[in-house]
């Protein structure tokens, strides 16, 4: 093999595809300055062809070196093995010793399952390898070990023979998973689901605190029941940056494994009613004058809604540990159990909110700070935790209060009967400068983002700016990272839509300081990655969604039906080659189908053309010419969709002019995908209450006000709001229960 050749077996080894297909169909081969960058990035030496050639040697060495991976997924339709079988990498000179094993199964106490296994009989796989100077052989072994599904802990050692290295313990993360994701009995027999969705900051309560939080999210699952609705979809709800509360992209989080304190409803907090002083402040005529203003502004205010919340949080807190911390407590217990069920992750993400909060003066990123904090596991950081642990506990009371809330709202949505409940939205990464990449930075890739290659609506592609997590340390530590951002997300869900469902099989990287189309795909451990989230969604009984829009691989999808990952469908986007719409029929069964999402027009604004007016006027096209045609091309899109409702059997009086959206149309186009076999549908709020803006237009930042739209009316008041009563109706006769 000559270097060359070594740098791309290496960058094979990492998943680097050396070449890719964008949207256009146009074939673009990856740089070899990309694959070095990809490759650095993951820890891998690849300066030049020399230094590859001895990274990948390294690498495979140590690769065959090991009794076993350090990670065995495996899945199967019973809840459990009845044996264990195990791909080993032996030295010859032990080939006819013995393996010593010793399994520790999850959640059972007492001594761990052990045993002893005479490797004489055991199956040869493949001819013998050259290791150094030793001959390592492969066999293929059965432990007599029934093992239930879950996260089991296996250790193995050679006895007998010189096993060099190889005789030393070798442990290994066991993952035993169901076949597929779970769905609830309902819609496994047949029920078709509708319900809301809507971005939480948006809605208006009458107790209103300058935008949308749990106890409106409550009442609109409470609503939302009345009126038939099995579920109701949200924006992510994942930590923002309190020392930059402008920052309020729910896509661009801190972290994806804790809350957003602001949506915190203050007076539902207990401390808030058992002491008569914080009660006083809550009342306070002054503080009522702000929360009005803020409620009347016409877009939100996130620096002036936190101005507000945050002191009052922190008086909160004050009175909880001043009533309760360490006093034994209910309230007090349930903190403490809160904190060790969360663990070290909980831990960490509060030291580094109390860390951002004393160097935001040096910047807004860790890498501002002083050095001896950018390392999470350093004595610094130690030490500031002790020295500042009423601090770092403020910011766990936090993120225990906003999860009981979120509790509550889940609560309200069983006792309603809603068979899904809450739809929770999980973000595809977290920002670079906040508290996920500090606590993983080992987990991280350097130097390079994630992105789209060239698509119709980018044509220069997208850099999404966050860092991508390290396909090989993600499996060298079992996922469990990727375990603990499931897990969140699927906290207190009955749905959990994961954002790009595609970056479990590949992502576009585009190294620093590079255009987009000089990027490239790396893939990740997709089967085991399916495993996971398939184990995680059984045991927190929760439908796995994926947004699967964009460049989607051959296949992709059909496995996303093998595995019960429903299928995410839009009326906009669903046409066959030839641009026509399809039919209700043409739809998939495994699917959440939606008129539109929050990067893309609400109907009153796609059916006017308010949305291609709006990015004209913030120079969002290339050229007049390109506005003139999407113009063109919307018109077209009218008459489609008009024709397409009518043979569908969904007529509506209108002239495909798009001077206004008419109750005919938009009743037309909610019964047309209410008729699709798709498991969900979602009903946008905007459309139903005749809103015309969008809540993100994708590209901008500053020039949109994007996350900050309110809806027009209460919460209290939706069920009776006519056109929202009206498509309620429509809904529930589509789409009766099957029972009904």
């Amino acid at each position: 093999m000559n270097r060359q050749d070594e740098l791309e077996a290496l960058a094979r080894l990492a998943g680097v595809s050396p070449e890719y297909w964008d949207a256009f169909g146009t074939h673009a081969v990856v740089p070899e300055g990309t694959k070095r960058a990809f490759l650095a990035g993951m820890g891998m030496a690849a300066g030049d062809a020399e230094e590859a050639g001895r990274t990948l040697a390294d690498l495979e060495a140590r690769t065959d070196a090991r009794l076993a991976p350090p990670c065995l997924v495996l899945r199967c339709e019973a809840p459990g093995l009845e044996r264990l079988p195990l791909a080993l990498s032996v030295p010859e000179s032990a080939r006819s010793g013995r393996l010593s094993w010793a399994l520790a199964v999850e959640g059972q106490t007492g001594d761990a399952l052990a045993g002893t296994l005479d490797l004489s009989g055991a199956v040869s796989e493949g001819p013998v390898a050259t290791v150094g100077t030793r001959s390592v052989q492969r066999l293929h072994v059965e432990l007599p070990a029934a093992l239930p599904w879950g996260y089991h802990r296996l250790t193995l050692s050679l006895d007998g023979g010189d096993g060099g290295d190889a005789a030393d313990p070798t442990p290994v993360m066991v993952i035993v998973a169901p076949a597929r994701c779970y769905l609830p009995p309902r819609l496994a027999e047949g029920d078709r689901l509708w319900g809301p969705s809507v971005q939480v900051y948006a809605l208006r309560g009458r107790d209103d605190w300058g935008m949308g939080d749990f106890a409106d999210l409550r009442r609109l699952l409470t609503a939302s029941a009345g009126v038939g609705a099995g579920v109701v979809g949200i924006n992510p709800l994942h930590a923002l940056f309190p020392t930059r509360p402008r920052h309020a992209s729910p896509y661009s989080p801190s972290s994806r494994l804790f809350l957003n304190p602001l949506y915190i409803h203050l007076p539902d907090v207990p401390e808030a009613t058992e002491d008569a002083a914080l009660a006083a402040r809550l009342a306070d005529p002054d503080l009522r004058t702000r929360l009005e203003a803020l409620a009347a502004a016409p877009l939100i205010d996130h620096a002036g809604v936190h101005a507000v919340k945050w002191p009052l949080l922190e008086a909160l807190y004050e009175s909880f540990a001043a009533r309760h911390q360490g006093q034994g407590t209910d309230r007090d217990t349930a903190f403490q159990a809160f904190r060790a069920a969360r663990g070290r992750p909980l831990r960490l993400f509060a030291i580094h909110e109390a860390l951002a909060e004393t160097f935001a003066h040096m910047g807004h990123s860790s890498r501002d700070w002083p050095a001896d904090y950018r390392d999470p596991s350093g004595p610094a950081v130690a030490r500031f935790a002790e020295d500042h642990a009423d601090r770092v506990a403020f910011h766990e009371y936090l993120q225990f209060e906003a999860d009981r809330q979120l509790g509550t709202c889940a609560a309200a949505a069983c006792d309603g009967g809603m068979p899904v409940g809450l739809y929770h939205d999980l973000a595809l990464g977290a920002d670079a400068t906040g508290a996920d990449i500090w606590m993983n930075q080992d987990m991280v890739v350097q130097g390079v983002a994630v992105g789209a290659p060239p698509d119709p609506l980018n044509l220069k592609g997208q850099n999404w700016g966050f860092p991508p997590l390290n396909p090989v340390r993600l499996r060298e530590r079992a996922y469990d990272t990727f375990v603990e951002v499931v897990r969140a997300g699927m906290r207190h869900a009955g749905a959990l839509r994961i954002d790009h469902v595609l970056g479990l099989m590949r992502m576009f990287w585009i190294p620093h300081d590079t255009a987009a189309r000089d990027g490239g795909y790396v893939q990740y451990p997709f089967d085991e990655m399916l495993a996971v989230l398939a184990l995680e969604s059984h045991r927190n009984q929760c439908i796995v969604i994926g947004e699967d829009l964009g460049t989607v691989p051959d296949g992709f999808r059909a496995r996303m039906w093998q595995e019960n990952i429903l299928s995410y469908r839009l009326f906009y986007f669903e046409r066959h080659p030839d641009q026509s719409l399809k039919a209700p029929a043409d739809y998939p069964d495994k699917a959440a189908v939606a008129v539109g999402t929050h990067d893309l027009p609400t109907l009153r604004g796609f059916w006017t053309g308010h949305d291609l007016r709006v990015k004209n006027d913030i120079d969002l096209y290339p050229s007049a010419e390109v506005y003139a045609r999407e113009q063109a091309d919307r018109a077209s899109d009218r008459s489609r969709i008009l024709r397409t409702l009518e043979a569908a059997g969904c007529p509506v009086h209108d002239d495909g002019s798009g001077a206004a959206l008419s109750e005919d149309l938009i009743a037309a186009v909610y019964r047309f995908i209410a008729r699709t076999p798709s498991m969900i549908l979602l009903l946008q709020l905007e459309d139903a209450l005749d809103e015309l803006d969008q809540a993100n237009v994708p590209g901008t930042v500053d020039e949109h006000p994007n996350w900050r739209r309110r809806l027009g009316i209460t919460v209290e008041d939706l069920a009776a709001y006519p056109r929202f009563a009206r498509l309620a109706a429509l809904l529930r006769a589509e789409r009766p229960p099957v029972d009904a």
